[in-house]
């Protein structure tokens, strides 16, 4: 009895699945330095641009590293099924004699069964869009300069330096993202699911410890897409949390500022009126300044919710680590 079965066709059909796999993660590297290009997204998110940069740099490589291993698993595949069509050839025998000694009962029936994709995955990579994600408008004109200085003659904080500079941003490029990232994600998910697919097709006609060793490369595999697929839906999480957390705190801000004004603007209309109108101004100023600090409380809340978006992210990176992903492989035939 032969130690090893192979049927060629079929291993490079396999090969072949493998191989677009390889490509559809180079699609999808594509996709993601065009669509999740950067983490600048103004001020309003500025305490996780760091981090969230630094988490788009191992985005980036791992998906290119994907497409550089499964590059290279393909071509081991195939240079097995080279070996294995070597060997047949050398043969006159019905078991062909293998490097390492072993026998193989190779066949070769010129058609690869089994190793159709299910879906093609990089059909998943769909524009992005931003699901109408969009800050406050905000124009308080001279106005408000009136008012904060008012406010800091009283002896308040500036709002325009403690508050309203925080409600700017593009919260409509970071919600882009967000559906980039789970479009990736889904093209992740399909890659796995093809290769899946075809793994388990390639036991029915290969067998042996080449075989054997293959299969579990590419069950590293399976684990290493699926645990980046999760995390990059994770990542498409925290950064809605914190879009959706911005949108309320701006307007929550805007909405305080503009009661301030109110109140101020109509105070300073009565200020001609003597001791009155100035102690009437004076003491809608100090409630003012008390609205204000309202909002800077409202600013710390939110600070609070991107600080642990900030962990999270942080936590996310390790799992785009290319010493996660399996090593290289070499042609599966024991030498």
């Amino acid at each position: 009895m032969a130690d090893v079965t192979v049927e060629i066709s079929d291993l490079r059909g396999w090969a072949g699945q493998v191989g677009r796999a390889s490509a559809d993660m180079g699609t999808a590297h594509g996709y993601a330095t065009s669509n999740v290009a950067d983490a600048d997204f103004g001020r309003i998110l500025e305490l996780i641009t760091s981090d969230y940069a630094s988490l788009l740099t191992a985005f980036h490589t791992i998906l290119q590293t994907d497409g550089t291993g499964l590059g290279k698993a393909r071509s081991a595949l195939g240079a097995s099924a080279d070996t294995y069509k070597a060997a047949d050839d050398r043969s006159r025998e019905r078991f062909a004699e293998l490097p390492g000694g072993e026998t193989g009962d190779i066949t070769d029936d010129g058609v690869a069964n089994g190793f159709d994709d299910l879906a093609p995955a990089a059909a998943e990579l769909s524009a992005p869009t931003d699901a109408g994600a969009a800050l406050p408008e905000v124009s308080f004109g001279w106005i408000l300069d009136k008012v904060c200085e008012l406010v800091v003659w009283v002896g308040g904080p500036d709002p325009r330096e403690y508050v309203t500079q925080w409600v700017a941003g593009d919260v409509a490029k970071a919600s882009r993202q967000v559906s980039a990232w789970q479009h990736v994600a889904d093209c992740v998910d399909a890659v796995d699911a093809n290769l899946d697919s075809g793994r388990a097709a390639i036991t029915h006609t290969w067998t042996g410890d080449a075989s054997a060793a293959s299969a579990k490369h590419m069950d590293k595999w399976s684990t290493c897409l699926t645990d980046q697929s999760s995390a990059m839906r994770q990542v498409a999480s925290h950064l809605h949390d914190a879009i959706d957390q911005a949108v309320k705190m701006a307007q929550v801000v805007v909405d305080i500022i503009k009661t301030v004004i109110s109140l101020v603007s109509a105070a300073l209309s009565n200020a001609a009126i003597p001791f009155y109108g100035q102690w009437k101004l004076i003491k809608t100023v100090k409630e003012a300044i008390t609205m204000i600090n309202s909002a800077r409380k409202v600013i710390m809340v939110f600070w609070n919710v991107l600080n642990m978006v900030k962990a999270l992210i942080i936590a996310t990176v390790a799992t785009f680590s290319a010493e996660s992903l399996p090593p290289v492989p070499t042609a599966e035939v024991p030498a």
